[in-house]
């Protein structure tokens, strides 16, 4: 039983720094984003530079960097090509061109 008690005791302190690794990441990802989009880091803009296609242009650095655009995966690192991104990128030139 103790034995047990102690697999357990390290499976926890390995998941609490895979827990921390993500967080870290995370937390790195939305400093890129907030550089990226003219944010703070806490999601306030810095100021009135930015417009759209400027948004639009800094998602494409970001997808041309091999990390996902789309709602569903935003921010993870691409491995290959993406179907929601690529759908994504579409309807983002469509409206710049309308």
């Amino acid at each position: 039983m103790e034995a047990r008690i102690q697999e357990l005791a390290v499976d926890l302190a390995r998941i609490k720094r895979h827990v921390q690794s993500l967080e870290n990441e995370n937390d790195r990802l939305k400093e890129e984003l907030a550089r990226l989009s003219g944010n703070s880091p806490d999601g306030y803009p810095q100021g009135t530079e930015g417009s759209g296609a400027q948004g639009m242009d800094n998602l494409i650095n970001l997808y041309d960097r091999g990390f996902h655009i789309c709602n569903i995966y935003f921010g993870g690192v691409r491995s290959g090509e993406c179907l929601f991104c690529a759908a994504f990128l579409q309807k983002g030139r469509e409206v710049e061109t309308s």
